[in-house]
């Protein structure tokens, strides 16, 4: 049953807004050979992208983003770490702002194996500022930015119902949770995989991440940051039960130790409730109902 409850406004002008900090990381990644931008997409939107493409793949910063840790995704973990390193870089772009609280946000990431934090990921990353800030002022990039401006205002265009729903889920969800969140933006990028869903919290700002608009995939980011602690709490009873689910790619549980079973029921959870939340059902108490879930697992 849908709780009734005041609502506050969360959005400001338009839902999906451009980040030119993680346009330039696709941008870095399309030239080094990312080729996930295919996948789902129009051969209208293959071609413009294709446009702005190296025809030579090039060797740089941005090859170093492909791993071998999830076969799903190669560019999983890294693409997403650099995103969120965007986000403590200085106003020039030229030097981390804070490294030190972007390194201890990544050590304490539950879905990130030891092996995707080693010493090769910071000597990596550290290189960062230089070669984005390469990429922002390098001609090509302008003028794919005054395109992809364009088809950002189209999403938006597009997707006006699909946005409205969006706003009302989260709008609830966040009134409902208590959630600490009191803004939230959008960044679809047109080279991103469609498949590829992440979300940052940047103070009080939740902002979602991904290649398309999926308002499935936007709610299910979200509730990972509210699931989260709520998970935290029933740590011990969860590791005294080990639960497992089957429909999960292997990745999710990581090595298999603890902090991979935590992960592995968070999604689980987040899953489950997304289905709720999107036939307009929030749980009052979302302690209880991670309880329930454990005990049916």
């Amino acid at each position: 049953m849908e709780s009734e409850f005041e609502l506050t406004q969360l959005w400001e002008t338009d839902m999906i807004v451009q980040f030119p900090k993680i346009s330039a990381i696709y941008y870095g990644l399309l030239q080094a050979g990312y080729d996930f931008y295919i996948p789902e997409r129009s051969a209208e939107h293959i071609r413009h992208i294709m446009k702005y493409r190296n025809r030579k793949h090039q060797d740089t910063f941005f090859s170093g983003a492909k791993q071998d840790t999830c076969d799903v995704y190669p560019y999983w973990p890294r693409a997403c770490m650099m995103e969120s390193a965007s986000f403590f870089l200085n106003d020039n772009n030229m030097t981390f702002r804070d490294f030190g609280t972007f390194q201890r946000k990544i050590m304490s990431a539950g879905n990130i194996s030891e092996k995707e934090r080693d010493d090769a990921l910071w000597n990596w990353i550290s290189n960062l500022p230089t070669a984005l800030s390469d990429i922002l002022s390098n001609e090509l990039f302008s003028k794919y930015m005054e395109w992809e401006k364009k088809w950002i205002a189209e999403q938006n265009n597009i997707h006006k119902q699909e946005l409205e729903l969006i706003e009302r889920c989260l709008d609830c969800c966040v009134n409902q949770w208590q959630s600490p969140v009191q803004s939230i933006q959008i960044c679809i990028n047109p080279i991103k995989c469609v498949y590829s869903s992440d979300y940052h919290l940047v103070d009080s700002c939740f902002i979602f991440s991904s290649g398309a608009l999926r308002t499935e995939s936007i709610i299910h980011e979200f509730l990972h940051h509210v699931v989260h602690p709520a998970v935290e709490q029933q740590k011990e009873a969860i590791l005294m039960r080990r639960p497992t689910n089957k429909q999960l790619d292997d990745s999710y549980y990581l090595s298999g130790d603890d902090a991979g079973i935590i992960n592995g029921f968070e999604e689980t959870v987040v899953r489950l409730l997304t289905g709720k939340v999107m036939n307009g059902t929030y749980p009052k108490d979302l302690l209880s109902c991670i309880k329930t879930i454990l005990e049916e697992s």
